[in-house]
């Protein structure tokens, strides 16, 4: 960008009505937007790499619920005193274990907010939502007890600088993982 824009300005003879003013903006708001990613992503990264360290027997992975998909999941949250603002619709480190799957802060020291007990979780299947556009992903969807409509979520990992979702494959690893660690 740095380099596309200085041949720009020298292409059209110089910086003339205000082009490279222009210029240094989005130069300044690249960088800022670089940083601000990279801070929320390595806050993420942090949280993953203690739960691993802590629950080195359980499944460590990011859950971010999905808006559009109505469910019922403040009632629950209400239910289990905790503020349903709490958990809001951005990247959640979660952890599978023989309890559960619990969501957790962001952060170095990452706590548990809610843990949703294996009793209380119904079927766990992959299943294809449709996104901006008209395309579709793989989400996960988890039939929380006893409500009707199920808890529909994207399955992610914190790489460099950037938080993003899962592919089908990935998914699936996680969905199967994650069901191990059910008791039966």
């Amino acid at each position: 960008m740095i380099i596309g824009g200085a041949i720009a300005i020298a292409l059209s003879g110089g910086p003339r009505n205000g082009i490279l003013v222009a210029y240094g903006f989005a130069v300044i708001a690249m960088v800022v937007l670089i940083v601000v990613f990279a801070l929320i992503t390595t806050r993420h990264a942090r949280a993953m790499r203690a739960l691993k360290e802590r629950h080195p027997d359980a499944v460590v992975f990011l859950a971010r619920r999905l808006p559009p998909v109505v469910s019922d999941m403040p009632a629950y949250l209400r239910r289990k005193g905790v503020p349903p603002e709490l958990i809001g619709d951005g990247w959640y480190p979660a952890v599978a274990d023989g309890r559960g799957i619990a969501v957790c802060s962001t952060g170095g020291d990452p706590r548990e907010i809610v843990l949703i007990e294996w009793s209380e979780i119904g079927d766990v299947e992959m299943v294809r939502t449709a996104t901006v556009g008209g395309d579709s992903r793989w989400s996960v969807t988890v039939d929380v007890k006893p409500y009707v409509v199920p808890l529909t979520v994207d399955l992610g990992d914190a790489w460099g600088i950037i938080t993003m979702g899962l592919d089908a494959g990935d998914t699936a690893a996680v969905v199967k993982a994650v069901a191990a660690k059910r008791p039966v």
